[in-house]
Protein backbone atom coordinates (compact mmCIF):
# COMPACT_ATOMS: atom_id res chain seq x y z
CA UNK A 1 0.00 0.00 0.00
CA UNK A 2 1.39 3.45 -1.24
CA UNK A 3 -0.06 5.60 1.27
CA UNK A 4 -0.88 5.18 5.19
CA UNK A 5 -4.57 6.08 6.02
CA UNK A 6 -4.82 9.15 8.95
CA UNK A 7 -5.49 6.83 11.23
CA UNK A 8 -1.99 4.48 10.52
CA UNK A 9 -0.12 7.23 10.60
CA UNK A 10 -0.80 8.64 13.75
CA UNK A 11 -0.70 5.44 15.14
CA UNK A 12 2.92 4.85 14.03
CA UNK A 13 3.47 8.42 16.07
CA UNK A 14 2.26 7.09 18.82
CA UNK A 15 4.11 4.05 18.92
CA UNK A 16 7.93 5.83 17.89
CA UNK A 17 10.75 5.67 20.09
CA UNK A 18 11.14 8.24 22.80
CA UNK A 19 13.59 10.69 21.51
CA UNK A 20 11.06 10.74 18.05
CA UNK A 21 8.22 11.81 19.92
CA UNK A 22 9.59 14.30 22.41
CA UNK A 23 10.77 15.45 18.74
CA UNK A 24 7.08 15.68 17.77
CA UNK A 25 5.98 17.81 20.55
CA UNK A 26 9.03 20.18 20.49
CA UNK A 27 8.55 20.51 16.65
CA UNK A 28 4.59 20.88 17.31
CA UNK A 29 5.31 23.49 19.74
CA UNK A 30 7.14 25.88 17.67
CA UNK A 31 4.43 25.69 15.23
CA UNK A 32 2.08 26.49 17.72
CA UNK A 33 4.33 29.02 19.39
CA UNK A 34 4.44 30.88 16.21
CA UNK A 35 1.10 31.07 15.38
CA UNK A 36 -0.25 31.80 18.88
CA UNK A 37 2.77 32.96 20.68
CA UNK A 38 3.50 31.33 23.97
CA UNK A 39 0.10 32.28 26.38
CA UNK A 40 -2.11 30.95 23.76
CA UNK A 41 0.30 27.90 23.60
CA UNK A 42 -1.66 25.22 25.44
CA UNK A 43 -0.92 21.16 26.11
CA UNK A 44 -3.98 19.95 23.96
CA UNK A 45 -3.36 22.40 20.98
CA UNK A 46 0.72 20.54 21.00
CA UNK A 47 -0.77 17.50 21.25
CA UNK A 48 -3.37 17.82 18.20
CA UNK A 49 -0.93 18.81 16.11
CA UNK A 50 1.76 16.39 16.71
CA UNK A 51 -1.28 13.64 16.66
CA UNK A 52 -0.10 12.17 20.27
CA UNK A 53 -2.05 12.06 23.39
CA UNK A 54 -2.08 14.24 26.44
CA UNK A 55 -0.82 11.32 28.76
CA UNK A 56 2.31 11.56 26.11
CA UNK A 57 3.45 14.84 26.03
CA UNK A 58 2.59 15.17 30.63
CA UNK A 59 4.85 12.03 30.39
CA UNK A 60 7.62 13.47 28.19
CA UNK A 61 7.60 17.07 29.52
CA UNK A 62 5.70 16.81 32.69
CA UNK A 63 4.05 20.55 32.33
CA UNK A 64 4.16 22.86 29.88
CA UNK A 65 6.94 24.94 31.53
CA UNK A 66 9.16 21.74 30.81
CA UNK A 67 8.23 21.79 27.21
CA UNK A 68 8.09 25.60 26.89
CA UNK A 69 12.11 24.82 28.22
CA UNK A 70 12.84 22.39 26.43
CA UNK A 71 11.63 23.94 23.06
CA UNK A 72 13.71 26.76 23.98
CA UNK A 73 16.98 24.64 24.84
CA UNK A 74 16.41 22.73 21.40
CA UNK A 75 16.26 26.12 19.18
CA UNK A 76 19.71 27.48 20.88
CA UNK A 77 21.71 23.72 20.99
CA UNK A 78 20.70 23.78 17.15
CA UNK A 79 22.15 26.80 16.60
CA UNK A 80 25.33 26.23 18.58
CA UNK A 81 25.87 23.16 16.70
CA UNK A 82 25.65 24.64 13.37
CA UNK A 83 27.88 27.67 14.17
CA UNK A 84 30.34 25.48 15.77
CA UNK A 85 30.30 23.01 13.07
CA UNK A 86 32.08 25.69 10.80
CA UNK A 87 33.98 27.28 13.35
CA UNK A 88 36.00 24.03 14.53
CA UNK A 89 37.14 23.54 11.16
CA UNK A 90 41.15 23.49 11.70
CA UNK A 91 41.53 24.32 7.49
CA UNK A 92 39.83 27.70 7.92
CA UNK A 93 41.35 31.21 8.41
CA UNK A 94 39.85 32.90 11.85
CA UNK A 95 38.22 35.57 9.62
CA UNK A 96 36.65 32.71 8.14
CA UNK A 97 36.01 30.93 11.43
CA UNK A 98 34.27 34.61 12.02
CA UNK A 99 31.89 34.69 8.68
CA UNK A 100 30.59 30.77 9.71
CA UNK A 101 29.51 32.15 13.09
CA UNK A 102 27.07 34.95 11.22
CA UNK A 103 26.23 32.70 8.50
CA UNK A 104 24.88 30.23 10.72
CA UNK A 105 22.17 32.38 12.02
CA UNK A 106 21.04 32.56 8.48
CA UNK A 107 21.50 28.69 7.77
CA UNK A 108 18.00 27.24 6.33
CA UNK A 109 17.65 24.43 9.40
CA UNK A 110 17.91 27.67 11.79
CA UNK A 111 16.19 30.21 10.57
CA UNK A 112 12.65 29.68 9.36
CA UNK A 113 9.50 32.04 9.83
CA UNK A 114 8.42 29.56 12.46
CA UNK A 115 11.48 29.65 14.33
CA UNK A 116 12.44 32.99 14.37
CA UNK A 117 8.78 33.75 15.88
CA UNK A 118 8.95 31.31 18.82
CA UNK A 119 12.65 33.31 19.73
CA UNK A 120 10.74 36.43 19.21
CA UNK A 121 7.85 35.12 21.77
CA UNK A 122 10.50 34.56 24.60
CA UNK A 123 12.04 37.81 23.86
CA UNK A 124 8.30 40.17 23.95
CA UNK A 125 6.47 38.37 27.06
CA UNK A 126 7.97 39.47 30.32
CA UNK A 127 6.56 36.50 31.81
CA UNK A 128 8.89 34.51 30.01
CA UNK A 129 12.31 36.18 29.61
CA UNK A 130 13.30 34.65 32.41
CA UNK A 131 13.20 31.27 30.32
CA UNK A 132 15.50 32.80 27.65
CA UNK A 133 18.00 33.90 30.30
CA UNK A 134 18.33 30.77 32.61
CA UNK A 135 18.47 28.27 29.12
CA UNK A 136 20.32 30.27 26.46
CA UNK A 137 22.56 32.40 28.48
CA UNK A 138 25.69 30.05 28.54
CA UNK A 139 25.02 29.56 24.89
CA UNK A 140 25.29 33.08 23.87
CA UNK A 141 28.61 33.39 26.27
CA UNK A 142 30.18 30.74 24.34
CA UNK A 143 29.51 32.08 20.91
CA UNK A 144 30.44 35.57 22.14
CA UNK A 145 33.27 35.16 23.87
CA UNK A 146 34.42 33.19 20.12
CA UNK A 147 33.87 35.70 18.38
CA UNK A 148 35.86 37.89 21.02
CA UNK A 149 38.74 35.20 20.60
CA UNK A 150 38.78 35.66 16.90
CA UNK A 151 38.52 39.46 16.82
CA UNK A 152 41.96 39.44 19.24
CA UNK A 153 43.19 37.01 16.65
CA UNK A 154 42.71 38.95 13.73
CA UNK A 155 44.16 42.33 15.28
CA UNK A 156 47.00 40.50 16.49
CA UNK A 157 47.73 39.28 12.79
CA UNK A 158 48.04 42.97 11.83
CA UNK A 159 50.79 43.15 14.75
CA UNK A 160 48.48 45.69 16.89
CA UNK A 161 47.85 45.44 20.03
CA UNK A 162 44.58 43.46 20.47
CA UNK A 163 42.34 45.34 23.03
CA UNK A 164 39.88 42.93 25.28
CA UNK A 165 37.55 46.34 26.00
CA UNK A 166 37.40 46.51 21.79
CA UNK A 167 36.95 43.13 21.44
CA UNK A 168 34.29 43.27 23.84
CA UNK A 169 32.38 46.08 21.98
CA UNK A 170 32.94 44.30 18.64
CA UNK A 171 31.35 40.97 19.74
CA UNK A 172 28.19 42.51 21.50
CA UNK A 173 27.96 45.01 17.94
CA UNK A 174 28.34 42.03 15.80
CA UNK A 175 25.10 40.24 18.09
CA UNK A 176 22.99 42.89 18.19
CA UNK A 177 23.39 43.63 14.66
CA UNK A 178 22.27 40.21 13.81
CA UNK A 179 19.20 40.16 16.19
CA UNK A 180 17.95 43.36 14.29
CA UNK A 181 18.11 41.55 10.82
CA UNK A 182 16.31 38.50 11.99
CA UNK A 183 13.66 40.87 13.15
CA UNK A 184 13.70 42.87 10.57
CA UNK A 185 13.16 40.26 8.19
CA UNK A 186 10.04 38.84 10.70
CA UNK A 187 8.23 42.23 10.68
CA UNK A 188 9.50 43.47 7.13
CA UNK A 189 10.09 39.98 5.28
CA UNK A 190 9.05 41.95 1.62
CA UNK A 191 11.71 44.87 2.74
CA UNK A 192 14.87 42.52 3.63
CA UNK A 193 16.04 39.46 2.62
CA UNK A 194 18.81 37.28 3.57
CA UNK A 195 21.14 38.35 1.41
CA UNK A 196 20.71 41.71 1.93
CA UNK A 197 21.26 40.85 5.95
CA UNK A 198 24.13 39.10 5.27
CA UNK A 199 25.72 42.06 3.38
CA UNK A 200 25.01 44.83 6.08
CA UNK A 201 26.62 42.50 8.50
CA UNK A 202 29.40 41.66 5.81
CA UNK A 203 29.83 45.29 6.10
CA UNK A 204 29.93 45.80 9.73
CA UNK A 205 32.79 43.39 9.84
CA UNK A 206 34.71 44.51 6.77
CA UNK A 207 34.62 48.23 8.77
CA UNK A 208 36.81 46.85 10.97
CA UNK A 209 39.25 44.10 9.07
CA UNK A 210 38.77 45.14 5.28
CA UNK A 211 42.06 42.76 4.74
CA UNK A 212 39.36 39.99 5.29
CA UNK A 213 36.36 41.30 4.36
CA UNK A 214 36.53 43.79 1.00
CA UNK A 215 34.33 46.45 1.08
CA UNK A 216 32.62 46.09 -2.27
CA UNK A 217 32.94 42.17 -1.91
CA UNK A 218 29.22 39.57 -2.38
CA UNK A 219 29.12 38.82 1.36
CA UNK A 220 29.84 34.94 1.40
CA UNK A 221 32.56 32.42 2.48
CA UNK A 222 34.47 32.85 -1.12
CA UNK A 223 34.69 36.57 -1.22
CA UNK A 224 36.76 36.63 2.29
CA UNK A 225 40.64 37.67 0.97
CA UNK A 226 43.06 34.97 3.14
CA UNK A 227 46.80 35.76 4.25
Amino acid sequence: MLFMTQAAATKTRRTAPKEVRRQQLIDATIETIAETGISGTTMAAVTGRAGLSMGIVSLHFESKENLLKSTLRHLAVELRDKWREVEQKADLTPAERLWGIVEANFDPDIFTHAKTRVWFAFFGEAAYRAYYREMVEEFDTERGLTVERLYLDLVARRGTPPSAKDAEAFSQGLEAMADGMWLSMMLYPEWLSIAEAKQRLWELIASHFPEHFPRDARASMSSIEKP
